[in-house]
């Protein structure tokens, strides 16, 4: 989750920058400013801390919350409809080699 200013050209770039990285790594959109990404375990989650510190602006918040599989399924929307894909809302998972 993060909230980054976008009041000058700077920071605007900073927040297109950070976005982009997001998106790059395999972050996906839950809502505007919230992004998610499943990890498979302790140490890819580590790994992808140290790469969101090392790649977040230095004006803002920017803050991880950490959530089971079966947590992230049970999201429940109360308003409005889902346009996550099944593969989002799910604990399945496929492995093609």
């Amino acid at each position: 989750m993060f909230d980054l200013p976008t009041e000058t050209s700077r920071d605007k770039k900073n927040y297109r920058k950070f976005r982009r990285f997001l998106i790059k790594n395999g972050y996906v959109m839950m809502q505007y400013s919230i992004y998610s990404k499943i990890v498979l375990n302790p140490t890819a989650l580590n790994h992808q801390k140290i790469k969101l510190k090392q790649n977040a602006p230095e004006k803002g918040f920017v803050e991880l919350l950490v959530v089971t599989e079966n947590q992230y399924a049970n999201i429940e929307v109360l308003v409005g409809h889902s346009e996550r894909s099944n593969q989002e809302s799910t604990t399945q998972r496929t492995i093609e080699l």
